[in-house]
């Protein structure tokens, strides 16, 4: 069986052996295209945009390579030799199935125009309508106009900016959903949200692999965390709702003044964030106005073996967003047995159940979330409680070696049904 995965970034085995850098992110999708290319039956290729000038068709170990030039730019915004681009790479490797991971991107779309009779299954990674409903993540007018800065005008990327590339993306989601029969998700949020704008999908459950190094056995104890060391995830944007989480530690620090919220992702000097948007701008004041300069360390890009570390050492990890599919940093977490809170929104709803393997708020309500963090600094054994039943859910649904057969069953099966129809 020929499997084409349409992806958003360069595996870093492509990008090693074409010397470039590739993002640091899908770490769970490199996992399971490792899995699945391994499967004796399958010949597993990836479709994706590059930095280069020229087109690359690579095998690197057991899985082979389209990149096209282009870059970011075309992934994002695609033109009429998108399509082209995706014919190319189908008549080389005449693929059996086409496996569309996410709708963010403009392949997506072009690779259902490319192929309309090869079968497709679309892979959902997060619902770009309901992102772009909820991305200023709550913020004022006020706040919004504080986000704004004259360089990010000039170059169109002010918050307000970014969401109507959302609303005009979440246009171009619906044309997917709209040409796919099959789909698959990892949560009944997923489900619902997709049937909603097609009712005549077939969807099939499918759980993910996390990174490799969250599969060490070293888990969280609470003899070994920093106490009141929170650790959250990437929130360089007003979707990820940090400037919630910071209105929390707020409250927290009043009880506990050493409290500490580490915070990933972008760049970061010295435990400070380098303003590379006017949000990051906007959370830099509102740090300085909570009074929380000495308590919110930015951390920078980590890599996934320091990002497990960070759980490992923190007291709580708590994830903020406005809405989120299955969210990464949850997952991961619950895999280490950090006990974690979260917005009750999007699929984090079935990650935690409150009160039974962690907390859930509703989003705007800080005082709520700074509530539940501070029980949980002044509980141990519920701690403890909420890590124990976390890693067992969590070892359930990120099974290395059956999600990888549940989906190339997932592959079986709809070729059984194309076949039949």
């Amino acid at each position: 069986m020929r499997v084409l995965w349409i992806v958003n970034m360069v595996f870093p085995e492509a990008a090693k052996a074409l010397g470039i850098g590739t993002s640091a992110s899908g770490g769970w999708l490199l996992d399971l295209a490792k899995s699945i290319s391994e499967f004796e039956d399958i010949e597993l290729a990836t479709l994706t945009y590059y930095s280069g000038k020229e087109f690359k068709d690579i095998k690197v170990n057991q899985i082979r390579y389209f990149l096209f030039p282009g870059g970011g730019h075309r992934l994002l915004f695609g033109s009429p030799e998108t399509v082209s681009d995706c014919k190319k790479a189908v008549e080389a490797f005449q693929p059996d199935i086409i496996h569309i991971h996410g709708t963010e991107y403009a392949p997506a779309l072009a690779i259902l125009k490319a192929a309309p009779t090869v079968p497709t299954v679309l892979t959902i990674q997060g619902v770009i309508r309901r992102i772009s409903q909820e991305y200023y993540g709550g913020l004022s007018f006020r706040a919004l106009l504080q986000t704004i800065r004259l360089q990010d005008i000039l170059k169109m990327k002010t918050v307000v900016s970014y969401k109507k590339l959302y609303v005009r993306n979440a246009k171009r989601e619906q044309k997917v959903l709209s040409r796919v029969k099959y789909v698959t998700g990892r949560t009944d949020w997923d489900k619902a949200t997709m049937l909603a704008m097609n009712p005549k999908l077939t969807y099939f459950r499918c759980n993910y692999n996390l990174r490799e190094p969250f599969y060490n056995p070293e888990k969280w104890t609470i003899e070994k965390i920093e106490r009141h060391k929170i650790v959250t995830g990437a929130g360089g944007y007003s979707l990820k709702g940090l400037h919630i989480l910071l209105r929390a530690v707020a409250i927290v620090k009043n009880k506990y003044p050493d409290v500490r919220l580490h915070v990933p992702g972008g760049k970061a000097n010295n435990g400070k964030p380098v303003v590379r948007n006017g949000y990051i701008k906007y959370l830099t004041k509102l740090i300085k106005k909570l009074d929380l300069e000495e308590n919110v360390i930015f951390d920078g890009t980590l890599s996934a073996e320091n990002v497990r570390n960070n759980l490992l050492s923190a007291h709580i990890c708590v994830v903020p967003s406005a809405m989120e599919g299955a969210s990464a940093t949850v997952c991961e977490a619950m895999m280490v047995g950090t006990p974690a809170i979260c917005a009750y929104r999007g699929g984090m709803t079935e990650l935690i159940t409150d009160g039974v393997n962690g907390f859930t708020y509703d989003f705007p309500e800080y005082p709520l979330l700074a509530y539940k963090i501070m029980k949980l600094f002044e509980d141990d054994e519920m701690a403890l409680r909420f890590s124990a039943q976390s890693m067992e859910r969590a070892q359930k649904r990120h099974n290395r070696e059956k999600n990888p057969r549940d989906m190339v069953e997932v592959y079986k099966e709809i070729l059984c049904n194309e076949c039949k129809g």
